[in-house]
């Protein structure tokens, strides 16, 4: 951990420090915490429509840092990580239980901080501080919206006293703010609210969905270079033990360009693959069976696929697996099918 620069000067606290140039190598440098993409001691904001996969994503992120996974490609350091689901705490559960069920293990450093909050408010951002203090390297706010109740968010006044309080977070628990936003109502490219939010932002992490594909990108980075798009799908995952469905985010992989899309043309489909998709395809086709859930169309193909009865089932959830990975089935925030892609 480098020297902290904003702590009270010793000899006399009432006026601001000066450091000479010499002083300069003193300060900190930059750090990474996931390569390229996210630096420590900063403020990043992933941001997109709703229904983009920004929270799933936001929280894959948190587990990826908290177990020092790599995320995307992108080298991460482990760093312990407080995540505030200020929207709402019902089904957080589930999705830690979908991500730790896909990785066959726990996440660990990983803790939830509950109860309402307002960035706007002095009381509450010491109270942060005293919470986050010693416990977090990342602190990730979801969403921003939730956490500045009354704020008018496209005033240059509110929106700069907001920034203030994130910036004390950062200095003084010496930690990196994450926050998760919503972009504007007419520009789908850029983040709701006051300009001064983004011109302040370290990081800005775009998630967008294009051709029906979920993807991200940085696409602002004060002291870095920008990134590519990386796509995504979220794959639903049936919990053990539990009668409910959460989703995961999986990238697309190709080793020769990183992770993309498999162009749908160039996929060949099994015989049970290609049932499954044109059965999904007819079904979700049917406005009477909107929104299609996944255990609705487990039922429905598991009879018709290829094999002995005692693997149907199997089977059919490895076909709609293979199928949801490489995008030609694709699924929203809640489990229902939102895209088919027929005859690839």
């Amino acid at each position: 951990m480098q020297n902290n620069i904003y702590a009270t000067d010793a000899f006399n606290n009432s006026v601001f420090p000066l450091h000479t140039t010499e002083q300069l190598s003193q300060w900190p440098t930059i750090e990474w915490i996931v390569e390229d993409v996210i630096q420590c001691e900063s403020s990043v904001v992933i941001f997109g429509q709703s229904r983009t996969g920004k929270s799933f994503l936001a929280l894959d992120l948190a587990s990826k840092i908290a177990n020092g996974e790599d995320w995307f490609g992108h080298k991460v350091i482990k760093r312990r990580v407080i995540y505030v689901p200020a929207e709402g705490i019902r089904g957080v559960a589930n999705r830690i239980k979908a991500i730790e069920q896909a990785n066959t293990k726990p996440v660990i450093d990983l803790m939830f901080m509950t109860g309402n909050i307002d960035l706007a408010k002095s009381e509450d951002i010491q109270k942060i501080i005293d919470t986050g203090f010693g416990k977090a390297d990342v602190l990730i706010v979801d969403t921003f919206n939730a956490v500045t109740p009354g704020s008018d968010e496209n005033s240059s006044k509110d929106i700069g006293n907001i920034l203030y309080g994130i910036r004390q977070i950062i200095n003084k628990c010496r930690c990196t703010v994450v926050l998760v936003h919503h972009t504007g109502w007419d520009d789908k490219d850029r983040m709701r609210g006051h300009s001064s939010l983004s011109a302040a932002t370290d990081t800005r992490i775009h998630v967008k969905q294009a051709g029906g594909l979920r993807q991200w990108a940085v696409t602002g980075q004060r002291d870095g270079e920008l990134t590519g798009w990386k796509r995504f799908n979220l794959v639903p995952i049936e919990l053990e033990n539990d009668k409910a469905v959460s989703c995961i985010v999986a990238p697309y992989q190709d080793s020769s360009i990183g992770y993309q899309a498999c162009p749908a043309s160039s996929l060949t489909l099994s015989e049970n693959n290609e049932i499954v998709l044109k059965i999904a395809a007819k079904l979700f086709s049917d406005k009477e069976n909107n929104p299609l859930t996944l255990s609705v169309l487990l039922e429905s193909v598991t009879p018709l696929v290829i094999g002995q009865s005692k693997h149907r089932s199997t089977r059919a959830k490895d076909s709609l697996d293979w199928l949801t990975k490489k995008g030609l089935i694709t699924f929203d925030d809640e489990g229902h099918v939102n895209k088919v892609m027929n005859n690839p």
